[in-house]
């Protein structure tokens, strides 16, 4: 019975990993961060219409407002960067276009003059 027991489990051992490619195990999600990106990719998978159109050109903003008023769902999409914002109705077709300020990102020139600043700073323990 030993022998048995032992030449079973040892054939167990060899025939599981050549069994495991056979057995479907479904993908799970786990973690906030996976729950938050299959969230993000079943947005953008249900997307429709216009806002598919716009999604593609333009990308993801999230800059975005849901309003109801009365018995009118509307959604508004700004691009800060490019200058746009986009009106949908609640079926994903495009209202109206407004033109908003770009928004300039602070860059290295515009922030040596911010107050406090100090240009050339020599670190006597750096190596550089």
């Amino acid at each position: 019975m030993r022998k048995f027991v032992w030449t079973f489990a040892l054939s167990l051992l060899f025939a599981a990993p050549a069994l495991a490619d056979e057995i479907y195990y479904p993908p799970q999600v786990t973690g906030k961060q996976e729950r938050k990106m299959v969230r993000h990719l079943m947005y953008i998978a249900n997307l429709q219409g216009d806002m598919k159109e716009i999604y593609d050109q333009y990308g993801f903003t999230t800059h975005r407002l849901r309003t109801n008023e009365g018995d009118r769902v509307t959604m508004t999409w700004t691009y800060l960067e490019v200058g746009l914002a986009f009106v949908f109705d609640q079926c994903g077709t495009l209202l109206e276009t407004h033109d908003v300020p770009v928004e300039h990102r602070r860059s290295w020139a515009y922030q040596r003059y911010a107050a406090g600043y100090k240009e050339n700073i020599h670190c006597d323990n750096c190596d550089d």
